[in-house]
């Protein structure tokens, strides 16, 4: 498998990068930075802390935008993640080098390059997207697959009281991908908010994934014990994996048991509803589709790949 990751990297996005680098026989062939759980910089930072502690081989990144369509900065989510992006461990060296061309003119010569052949995977805002649909009207139909961590396809939010982060940071950007893949023979393979609360797990379920004494398996400890004690007063009493979850579906798309073809679309005007993912759920609604919501994963599987993630057998 041929994988491009777009991300902002924060916790979760990190241990989704894990779960890829330790996965066999696959072939990253890039990581593209957007700006969302922190700011541009330190999620480039943060992408080569991960592959470090990955001991990951050179794997190219490249520097997406640093702000949304509207040309504005994305509410981050430091208050979750950490100032950093990462519980406080981005605050190391790395010697890994940033590209020199920008994120979305990689994704399109990427999806030429191995046309039919590349999934994209997508953990972040989709600002990046939008820029490459923009220059490339085409880059879409060159996609094997699309899988998208995103939305809250019951209206039951995380940034707002109906808006999901990775859509709310950026509606303009979202609509727009949404919006290409209606005339496309491609639909997004979506993983929302919702579903990822269906596999949200307890804290002691998760340390009994992690046991391990691994530099990896440390390192992704520490980020657990943040995120406990950033969501306690939140009202979470467990834990919630929406970025390794989506990666999950990327890298074994047998892993889902239950998904509905609907058509979405993005909210993007100024009022109360800005970045609500819309599904026409109607019997006689939109004649075609754009998405695969994804419902029902296969939870044990779900378990060995976070066990891998960590590299952990």
């Amino acid at each position: 498998m041929k994988l491009v990751i777009d991300t902002d990297v924060g916790i979760d996005d990190a241990i989704a990068l894990l779960m890829v680098l330790a996965y066999p026989e696959l072939n990253l062939q890039a990581i593209t930075a957007v700006a969302g759980n922190v700011s541009i910089d330190k999620v480039l930072h943060n992408i080569a802390v991960v592959l470090d502690v990955a001991g990951a081989p050179a794997i190219p990144i490249y520097r997406g935008c640093a702000q949304t369509l509207r040309r504005r900065l994305p509410d981050d989510a430091a208050h979750i993640h950490g100032e950093d992006g990462l519980a406080g461990l981005a605050q190391v060296a790395t010697t890994r080098p940033v590209e020199s061309g920008h994120a979305s003119l990689a994704l399109t010569d990427l999806a030429r390059q191995f046309s039919g052949d590349l999934t994209l995977l997508t953990l972040g805002p989709l600002t990046n997207l939008a820029l490459a649909i923009r220059l490339d009207p085409t880059f879409l139909s060159h996609l094997h697959r699309l899988v998208v961590m995103g939305g809250a396809v019951e209206a039951r939010g995380n940034m707002t009281a109906i808006t999901e982060f990775n859509i709310g940071a950026d509606p303009e950007a979202a609509k727009i991908v949404f919006e290409a893949c209606q005339n496309l023979d491609l639909a997004i393979e979506l993983i929302s908010w919702e579903t990822t609360l269906d596999y949200a797990m307890t804290y002691e379920t998760w340390r009994n994934l992690i046991h391990s004494d691994s530099p990896t398996a440390n390192f992704v400890r520490a980020l657990t014990d943040f995120c406990e004690v950033r969501l306690a007063p939140l009202g979470y009493t467990r834990l919630f994996w929406p970025d390794p979850l989506t990666a999950a579906v990327a890298l074994e798309p047998e892993i889902v048991q239950r998904e509905e073809l609907r058509f979405v679309e993005v909210e993007a005007s100024l009022g109360p509803a800005r970045g609500q993912t819309m599904v026409d759920y109607r019997p006689d609604g939109v004649p075609y589709s754009n998405t695969r919501i994804i419902r029902q994963v296969d939870e044990k599987r779900f378990h060995q790949l976070l066990r891998l993630a960590i590299n952990q057998s």
